[in-house]
């Protein structure tokens, strides 16, 4: 049987939905959200997660935000490509929704490949 999302998945989910239609999905027994086709951001292990590229992972690094990582086999697995949101915008729904829009615009959500901001 399926887990239901937690208080904070909903949290997360709803907090974004300010950003236009947000679909929330299963991810390897986390969940992921969805923008316009495209994977904004992710709960994993109660860690909410946003999809970076270059600029964006420099910019949450001196955050002081680290890359996904988990223990598998006795080592460490580091996912750089999803990195932590910053511990500030979990309790902070226009904190959230603004890391949240730069993650968006680092995956490529919105026409033409760029995030141009809520509908």
């Amino acid at each position: 049987m399926a887990r239901a999302p937690s208080e904070f998945v909903l949290y997360v989910e709803d907090a974004l939905g300010a950003l236009g239609p947000v679909e929330r999905t299963r991810f390897f027994g986390g969940w992921s959200f969805v923008l316009r086709g495209t994977r904004i951001a992710y709960v994993l292990r109660d860690r909410l997660l946003f999809p970076v590229d270059a600029a964006l992972r420099r910019t949450l690094i001196a955050e002081g935000c680290g890359p996904f990582a988990y223990e598998k086999g006795g080592r460490t697995v580091v996912v750089e490509r999803f990195y932590e949101a910053p511990s500030a915008c979990l309790d902070d729904p226009d904190a959230l929704l603004d890391w949240a829009g730069r993650a968006a615009a680092a995956a490529g959500a919105g026409a033409g490949g760029a995030f141009d901001g809520p509908d």
